[in-house]
């Protein structure tokens, strides 16, 4: 989908409300989250059951997608500069500066979008699974690079 801020579909709105269940087991000490739409609403159940501290970045939205913009991945193939879009450096490099923004002493639930996390492993985050293949809405655990801390 890129930018595009689109509402969650039934399937979306249901897969939010088990997030809820699913990030129970975790220590959370801070949100943050893509400002697009789809975003906000996955993330919606579970700050209502506890008043986190939560932070909207724009930094965390997907990729822009330029002239491919909502279109499915099989249109734009594997184009790096598409026009009127973001560069893969350029997107890299916002990812890589919000990565680096983010405290490490703390527990964080990061709200985003399938390109930004295959680019998070990229940079050489360990998930604790293949989040290429991951349905939506799915708790993924990362350690950072360097260390083992979460």
């Amino acid at each position: 989908m890129g930018q595009s801020d689109i509402e969650l579909s039934e399937e979306g709105v249901q897969e939010a409300a088990e997030v809820m269940h699913a990030l129970a087991s975790f220590s959370v000490d801070l949100v943050v989250c893509s400002p697009l739409k789809r975003c906000l609403a996955t993330i919606a159940p579970f700050r209502a059951a506890k008043d986190y501290e939560f932070n909207v970045d724009a930094r965390w939205a997907e990729r822009s997608w330029g002239i491919y913009e909502g279109l499915p991945k099989s249109r734009r193939g594997t184009i790096a500069d598409p026009e009127g879009g973001e560069t893969d450096g350029a997107f890299r490099a916002r990812v890589l500066e919000v990565l680096q923004a983010l405290p490490i002493d703390r527990h964080i639930v990061v709200v985003s979008h399938s390109g930004v996390y295959r680019e998070i492993c990229d940079l050489g985050y360990v998930a604790n699974s293949d989040i290429c293949t991951l349905p939506h809405a799915i708790p993924v655990v990362l350690c950072r690079p360097d260390n083992d801390s979460h």
